[in-house]
């Protein structure tokens, strides 16, 4: 039977406090897991133990399964979804040529984990609902677990797909033999720790810091700088995945970025991370035009953005005299978009 002090006290080394309905699926998880018996029979049919976390973004289903798997399963694989098909496709082409490749690859994955953590499951075309059903059901049938996190419900995936109706026997699989629970909570987990991340704290706003804070916010597993490609033009970024994008002001604004490339980062990423400003006076003109236009664009999408540094810096950033109009309106709108009521209202609509 597993101890709750072992995920709870690693909650508490990420500096984690959990709320209601965070402790109310973690106690939901350690029942099933002390009437999980895993069984050595390849497809005995022996199919409790898995589950299907779902909610709203931001409730904190990535980091809850991501610490149980830590705390319990130190074999456990874990993937994103997308990871997840482009691994089963590399190894469907490996066995290409022999009898029943897919199942060859469901031996091979059970063999390997004994969970699989699949994070941001979703299905948006008709030959990985296939896929996905076919290993979905073999997979746990091996006595190997399965942990889904999601934002819909199981009904609710692929909906208004083509060829839905092939897909309904794995929805109905997973209602009838996975715990499926919703994580509402009052609050979003992961906004409440971007707002609340102390910028006015120097020790904190160092790279490794903001690395570790977004790794651990967002449940990634290592962040690193990259190009990132907007409009055809290639930028220097410090970290990214499909939802965040990490910059430095020093570096993207000096950059020759224009109106339309903001527009773009606006509706590609969920969030925008920027790091390392410095105050700025009439000889960086070009560089304070191109972050005004930036503020400017950002608020009218409602783009979620998160500074870290000295809000007053920030604030005060630019000290000229030919931008000195525009960026009073600048300064107020980073003022207003800095509060964590902002980004509530900004997850409200």
């Amino acid at each position: 039977m597993k101890n709750i002090e072992v995920v709870l006290k690693n909650f508490s080394a990420k500096r984690i406090q959990l709320d209601d309905s965070q402790l109310s699926f973690l106690h939901e998880f350690l029942d099933l897991d002390k009437r999980y018996k895993p069984s050595k029979i390849f497809f005995k049919n022996n199919l409790e133990g898995s589950l299907y976390l779902w909610g709203p973004v931001g409730r904190g289903k990535t980091l809850l399964l991501q610490t149980i798997c830590e705390s319990y399963f130190p074999n456990a694989g874990r993937f994103h979804f997308m990871e997840f098909m482009q691994l089963v496709h590399k190894n469907l082409s490996n066995f290409s040529g022999t009898s029943d490749p897919l199942l060859k690859v469901v031996k091979q994955i059970s063999k390997e984990y004994e969970v699989i953590f699949i994070d941001e499951f979703q299905i948006e075309d008709i030959a990985d609902a296939m896929i996905i059903g076919t290993l979905i059901k073999s997979i746990v049938k091996t006595g190997t677990r399965i942990f889904l996190s999601s934002n819909a419900l199981p009904k609710d995936l692929y909906k208004d797909g083509l060829q839905r109706s092939k897909f309904l026997k794995t929805i109905d699989f997973i209602n009838k033999n996975f715990l499926i629970h919703n994580l509402i909570g009052i609050e979003d987990y992961r906004l409440r720790e971007i707002a609340e991340f102390d910028s006015s704290n120097e020790n904190l706003n160092n790279d490794a810091s903001i690395k570790e804070f977004l790794e651990r916010t967002f449940g990634l597993r290592t962040l690193n700088q990259f190009n990132f490609t907007i409009n055809g033009r290639k930028f220097a970024g410090l970290g990214g995945s499909d939802k965040i994008l990490w910059i430095s002001f020093d570096d993207f604004f000096s950059s020759p970025c224009v109106g339309r490339d903001f527009i773009e980062i606006a509706n590609r990423y969920e969030w925008v991370f920027i790091n390392n400003f410095h105050p700025c006076n009439d000889d960086h003109l070009d560089k304070v035009r191109r972050f005004i236009s930036f503020i400017d664009i950002v608020y009218q999408e409602k783009q979620k953005l998160k500074f870290f540094c000295n809000l007053e810096l920030i604030k005060n950033l630019y000290s000229g005299y030919q931008l000195r109009s525009l960026w009073l309106r600048t300064s107020s709108r980073i003022h207003q978009i800095s509060t964590k009521k902002y980004l509530q209202n900004l997850e409200k609509n």
